[in-house]
């Protein structure tokens, strides 16, 4: 937890569908208690909170007077999601800030309409929070961060022309997870590259699920990001090492644990925003009012040291656009 909550005079968990004021804003009343809630913890999700807790300072509202903040996690085990939430609610929560898409899916099943901001989400609808960004459930709002495939196919093929198949791990039991899988086999097919993805349900079984992807005639490893695989990424990239195979991927954080390219959302950047409408929400403003905002920037980090020890090239001109460089000779 990053605060201890307190008791909160201005709302029950009673599934109000609309906010009142600020708790904390009049003399005498209790913070507004906001409960993040998480399925694993991941340095995706890490960057996630950090920008949320910087975006609701930033917009004016007071830590300890206006709020207070405590963080839930199911450590990787989906099932226990409804519980943590359950036990939230009879805490008396006003405001939920979900940091997954199957912490979402919980939420939209047993939070009780209780307002919720979410972020580090990629699959909100599939989540069930609603049809579009625009027509979605009245008591949830938030920032979507789907990568962007499209840009990592064109990097994947410019880093390697001649590639033909790539692979992925991916989790059966997250939908945003399968959500990924078909978005990127549908980014790298339109290059000419096809996807093998394998399938991994538990965190012991990662290892060698990975090991089993990179037996298979494929080019590259191009993994995905899903809360199970972020929390096991360093068993991928030592199956890929083994293999000899690069690995492409999604967080930021991965550049330095053994990916050779990245390209990736600012989580940090996103937070930020999620931070800033749940300051919105708890002002008063209503989350059915606040359309789904999609993440609008992406971020290119190379290792020229993971290229250099696999033998390959970075072209020099993905280098130049990139915002991070690790690995340069003599750096």
């Amino acid at each position: 937890m990053l605060l201890a909550a307190v008791a909160t005079a201005a709302s029950g968990c009673g599934g109000r569908n609309e906010p009142g004021p600020v708790a904390g804003s009049d003399v005498g009343s209790a913070p507004a208690r906001v409960a993040m809630l998480e399925l694993v913890p991941s340095p995706g999700s890490e960057e996630s909170v950090a920008g949320v807790l910087a975006g609701l300072r930033d917009s004016g509202l007071r830590e300890g007077i206006d709020y207070v903040v405590t963080r839930r996690s199911a450590q990787g085990d989906m099932s226990l999601l409804p519980t943590i939430i359950d036990a939230a609610r009879s805490e008396g929560v006003d405001l939920f800030v979900a940091l997954s898409t199957p912490g979402l899916q919980a939420l939209v099943q047993h939070g009780g309409g209780v307002p919720t901001v979410f972020t580090y989400v990629g699959a909100p609808v599939l989540a069930g929070a609603g049809r579009s960004n625009e027509d979605h459930l009245p008591w949830v709002t938030g920032v979507t961060t789907v990568s962007n495939f499209a840009e990592a196919a064109s990097v994947l093929r410019e880093c390697l022309p001649d590639a033909r198949k790539a692979g992925t791990l991916f989790c059966p039991a997250e939908v945003n997870s399968v959500f990924y899988r078909d978005e990127a086999a549908k980014a790298l097919a339109a290059l000419g590259v096809s996807l093998v993805s394998v399938p991994v349900n538990v965190a012991s079984d990662v290892a060698d699920a990975a090991l089993a992807l990179c037996s298979e005639d494929i080019d590259a490893v191009c993994q995905i990001i899903d809360n199970l695989t972020s929390a096991t990424f360093a068993a991928v990239v030592t199956a890929a090492n083994r293999a000899g195979k690069p690995v492409f991927a999604f967080a930021s954080s991965q550049i330095d644990d053994g990916a050779m390219v990245v390209v990736a959302r600012d989580y940090f950047e996103t937070g930020h925003d999620a931070g800033l409408v749940a300051a919105r929400v708890l002002r008063g403003e209503s989350p059915g009012g606040i359309p789904f905002r999609p993440a609008t920037t992406t971020k290119l980090l190379v290792n020229l040291g993971v290229a250099n020890r696999l033998g390959l090239h970075i072209p020099d001109s993905l280098v130049a656009r990139a915002g991070r460089v690790v690995g340069r000779p003599g750096g």
